[in-house]
């Protein structure tokens, strides 16, 4: 884009710290839970670390590409802004799916593919972005990789939104709140969802639907964190949330609300706070989230959330951990210290992997895509 925009270095760590959320969660649920629910419900609730994306993906680029779509949607500015979204999440998705694909079907053992999950119908759906819109009854290859469709068609929404906003900006704020309350209470309480693994068993009152209408949660996140950026202009609103106490407020209720497990709408209510809690910060916290190392988390953040896949994969097809007891998703239980210790161990390897990709597919692409087609 033509214009320049401030980096929000704050909300860089957060992204990588969502993301390691998000894998430990997949470690809890697909190789072995290590911290029980009746102990803490933190790490069983860790899935909202996707709605936490949701929001600062919204907040983050209305923050960057607002003044492309404010007075009218011009093909060059829209044609920027749809390869450079392009550019960011397709190359490391299709390169993960592939070779995930690739992977499954040269080492499964015998009688493992396929399946509902490592569905072949289902490859084409994950190539189009369209796994989050209940094609399939199940969430298919890279898992996590649902959300990427979720956040592709809020790309394709956001120039009308914005446009929406700059001409009728009190009308559209209401409007825009109505529509995100509207949907967040839809997934929780009027969606037809089901358990995929037994049908029978009724899926609680939580905002987890992924390939089931996964792509409203998604629209629901990204319209809120560009709400809390209309916020986040007023001064009035940074004076509040530009305090080191406001996000240690922010941040200990939303810990508590986790681990006591409360409705995930109040999760919401607490992550749109701390996205602007963090964005505005100029204290302590921003010496902290300045850090080298929580820098480079968030900067490698997309490959650990699409990568964690590959360390997933071989324990569902039949690998297990020493000192594991249980079988099936979510029941393989094992001791806390045996546990912390291959979960640091897993975190540690997809770091390394996440590294590798990010330099080797993530970054090059990016700019080659930008490059040859962004202008």
């Amino acid at each position: 884009m033509p214009h320049k925009t401030q980096y929000l270095s704050n909300l860089t760590p957060l992204r990588g710290i969502a993301a390691l959320l998000v894998a430990i969660f997949h470690f809890e649920m697909a190789i072995a839970r290590f911290v029980p629910a009746q102990q803490t419900m933190f790490f069983e609730k860790s899935y909202l670390m996707v709605d936490l994306f949701f929001i600062m993906s919204g907040f983050i680029i209305f923050h960057v590409y607002r003044e492309s779509f404010l007075d009218a949607i011009k093909k060059e500015n829209l044609k920027k802004f749809i390869v450079a979204r392009f550019a960011r999440i397709y190359p490391l998705h299709i390169f993960s799916l592939l070779l995930l694909v690739i992977l499954v079907i040269v080492f499964s053992p015998a009688g493992t593919y396929p399946n509902r999950i490592e569905d072949p119908a289902a490859i084409l759906t994950n190539v189009f972005l369209l796994q989050s819109y209940y094609i399939h009854n199940i969430f298919t290859w890279n898992i996590p990789a649902w959300s990427i469709s979720a956040e592709w068609i809020s790309y394709m929404l956001f120039p009308l939104l914005v446009l929406f906003i700059s001409k009728k900006k009190r009308l559209s704020v209401v409007v825009l709140i109505v529509l995100v309350i509207t949907a967040y209470l839809s997934i929780m309480f009027l969606l037809p969802r089901k358990n995929p693994m037994n049908p029978a068993i009724p899926v609680p009152h939580n905002i987890n639907t992924t390939y089931d209408y996964g792509f409203l949660r998604g629209i629901a996140g990204f319209i809120t964190g560009m709400i809390m950026y209309i916020l986040y202009q007023s001064s009035t609103a940074k004076k509040i949330f530009q305090k080191d106490v406001t996000v240690l407020f922010s941040l200990i209720l939303l810990v508590l609300a986790m681990h006591f497990a409360v409705s995930d709408g109040y999760c919401i209510i607490l992550f749109a706070a701390i996205v602007i809690a963090f964005a505005c910060n100029g204290g302590y916290l921003h010496k902290i989230c300045n850090n080298r190392i929580l820098q480079y988390l968030g900067l490698i953040s997309y490959s650990i959330y699409l990568m964690q896949i590959f360390l997933q994969e071989p324990f569902s097809k039949g690998l297990r951990l020493s000192g594991v007891i249980g079988l099936g998703r979510g029941k393989q239980n094992i001791a806390f210290f045996p546990g912390l210790m291959y979960c640091i161990i897993y975190l540690l390897l997809l770091v390394a992997i996440s590294s590798l990709t990010y330099y080797c597919i993530e970054q090059p692409c990016r700019k080659f895509i930008n490059r040859k087609w962004g202008g």
